[in-house]
């Protein structure tokens, strides 16, 4: 015979379900391998083999097995053993399991024709719902008073459509049977088209069933009723006289009326709630007038429903927005319904990436949490950085973040604000003491490019997220790396640097490094140095004696800053003269005049971007490669 009934096992997001239909006679067996017949294998507090399962008459037994500890949760109390009816649901461990009629039956199962014999439809406006009348007023505003507070705490819609089950059954008394149906838009519009003959078959999304424990029928709602209701988008009520035509508008035994109500909104889009019952209270057949509260109560409901899920869905997008724009980017991003769509403008790129974690992961090799929390603060502050600055946050690899600007927001300012984060990061890395000391061992490198790119929600149907895609991308990860070879901190390409010297010295300057020509690509990138303001000599050192073998080459030197800065320089706190004096012999090495730069190479105070030049020079034995122009071409990446 073909099964009657089924046995669902839904996980607890809702991501995963397993329906098995069950059979008289047989033992079905829940456990985590997969040689069970209901085999949970996310559920790690299910045991290997936890119960079992057997359907006597219309009613499941379900028992625990000698060797399992975790329970049965059954009406919200531990049990070893159960009884469930149709319609009823029990956990085990984090999986919800509920005991109900095929979903096969209430997708294949309607009859062919309809007559209208001793039927009548009725629609309501929901607009007027809420001036109306309420029978239970006392009960079913106390139900609704709750409904905030159910919804927040429903970990999944499945869990959702069970608890409104429930309060349906409780809020209207004259209901046998409720159901909380989903449909996907093609499903909706399928369920449209349904008129006297039934069209293609429709599966819903989600369609769970509660019915009070006295009704001994079988309830399945009918397709009929959901097509009027979701294609007048109103509540739908059917009457009819008596058993006989009931089948025709309702897949159910003994039950003479239903009602739909679609719920409104987007964030309930397919979403609706069914009801029915048999006659009145005093037992003739019911009346439009008796069953109008109860339709006008669940109209409300509805749109309880709609506003609270939708103030949900608007915080739970704003909470997962935040952690990736700032509170200017996120108030354009949810005023527009296409603004997530990719377009080409205008972008600033910012790779961050944490150096010197080798070394710190080999210091808490057995302390792996505070390792953890370590990395997470690096993070942290990178990210601060960037949303400080109306930057968006694109990406995480490992302990590297990727953060850009132009979008969804023009860039008025071109790449300042990316310069003005990477200070903001950098100064955090320099001050430890900040951070409870997670951020000691620690330092940054930090490339800005600016450029053309495509940014917005990018990727396949199936994984999407916000991002940034052009050529600017791969210059602004091919400058973060540079920073190893200077030795600093934050590097910016060409146009970068030229919205920077846009700052006043008091908050930012820029000095010229070398022009590069990264390995395997054919341009050539002049790389600059950001730096902060300038604090002043903070060494406590003396005046140097100048070296007098270095004195009469000096040229268009600044001879007093040679004089007064001979010592290491601090890479974070150089003097703008010295900036001058590096750019000036920078220029000449550019040129090709690489006899009259190398003396004043030397004389300049000791720095690792002094340092990269003096090689890169001696790699070509100090003299101009044939066909130079300028720029050093990068053997590594």
């Amino acid at each position: 015979m073909t099964a009657p009934y089924q046995l669902t096992a839904d996980e607890s997001s809702g991501a995963r379900t397993i329906v098995v239909d069950l059979s008289l006679g047989r033992r079905f067996k829940i456990g985590r391998l997969p040689g069970n017949d209901v085999a949970i294998a996310w559920d790690r507090e299910v045991s290997r083999e936890h119960a079992v399962v057997e359907l006597i008459g219309n009613e499941l037994h379900v028992s625990c097995l000698e060797s399992t500890r975790n329970p049965i949760i059954f009406d919200e109390a531990p049990e070893r053993a159960i009884i469930v009816r149709r319609g009823q649901t029990f956990q085990i461990g984090q999986t919800q399991f509920r005991f109900t009629a095929p979903v096969e039956e209430i997708v294949a199962a309607e009859p062919m024709a309809d007559d209208g014999a001793g039927f009548e439809e009725i629609g309501y406006d929901a607009k007027d719902a809420q001036q109306f009348n309420y029978e239970n007023m006392a009960t079913q505003m106390s139900l609704l008073r709750d409904l905030p507070e159910m919804i927040s705490s429903a970990k999944s819609d499945i869990e959702l459509a069970q608890m409104l089950c429930k309060l349906l059954l409780n809020a209207i008394p004259q209901a046998l049977a409720v159901a909380v149906g989903v449909y996907d838009p093609e499903g909706v519009e399928v369920l449209k088209e349904y008129t006297a003959t039934p069209s293609k078959p429709v599966k819903p999304q989600m369609m769970r069933v509660e019915v009070r424990d006295d009704y001994e029928g079988r309830f399945i709602p009918s397709r009929r009723l959901l097509g009027r209701a979701f294609a007048q988008n109103n509540a739908t009520v059917h009457i009819w006289a008596g058993g006989g035509t009931s089948g025709v508008f309702t897949m159910a035994d003994n039950l003479d009326w239903a009602f739909c109500v679609p719920v409104p909104g987007e964030a309930c889009a397919g979403w609706c709630l069914y009801l029915s019952g048999q006659g009145s209270k005093g037992g003739a057949i019911i009346t439009k007038e008796e069953l109008e509260p109860d339709v006008r109560f669940t109209q409300l409901l509805t749109q309880f429903i709609s506003s609270i899920r939708q103030v949900r869905v608007l915080q739970d997008k704003h909470t997962q927005l935040s952690s990736f724009f700032s509170p200017k980017v996120i108030e354009n991003l949810t005023g527009s319904s296409d603004i997530l769509a990719p377009s080409e403008r205008d972008i600033t790129v910012l790779f961050c990436d944490v150096r010197g974690f080798s070394r710190k992961s080999e210091k808490y090799k057995d302390d792996l949490l505070y390792l953890l929390s370590c990395v997470r603060e690096a993070l942290g502050v990178m990210t601060d950085g960037i949303l400080k600055f109306d930057g968006a946050i694109a990406d995480f690899q490992g302990d590297a973040a990727l953060g850009f600007w132009g979008w969804p927001n023009t860039l008025k300012e071109g790449a300042i604000p990316a310069c003005l984060a990477a200070l903001a990061v950098q100064d955090e890395f320099l001050h430890p003491e900040r951070h409870e000391g997670r951020l000691d061992g620690f330092t940054v490198g930090i490339g800005v490019a600016h450029g053309r790119a495509i940014a917005g929600q990018i990727g396949t149907a199936q994984q999407a997220k916000i991002g940034v895609f052009g050529p600017v991308v791969n210059q602004g990860s091919r400058i973060e790396g540079l920073t190893r070879y200077f030795g600093v901190s934050i590097c910016l390409d060409e146009r970068a640097a030229e919205f920077a010297k846009q700052l006043p010295p008091d908050k930012a300057r820029v000095r010229r490094l070398a022009r590069i020509r990264p390995k395997g690509m054919d341009t050539s990138i002049l790389v600059s140095q950001l730096l902060p303001p300038y604090r002043g000599n903070t060494s406590g050192s003396s005046d140097s004696e100048f070296e007098g073998a270095i004195a009469p080459t000096i040229g268009n030197l600044n001879r007093a800053s040679l004089e007064r800065n001979l010592e290491e320089l601090d890479a974070n706190n150089i003097p703008d003269d010295h900036i001058q004096n590096f750019e000036t012999v920078l220029d000449m090495i550019i040129a090709g005049n690489w006899d009259s730069a190398l003396p004043l190479l030397y004389a300049l105070p000791e720095e690792e971007p002094k340092e990269f030049l003096l090689m890169q020079m001696l790699r070509h034995d100090n003299k101009p490669p044939a066909g130079w122009d300028g720029a050093f071409s990068m053997s590594e990446k």
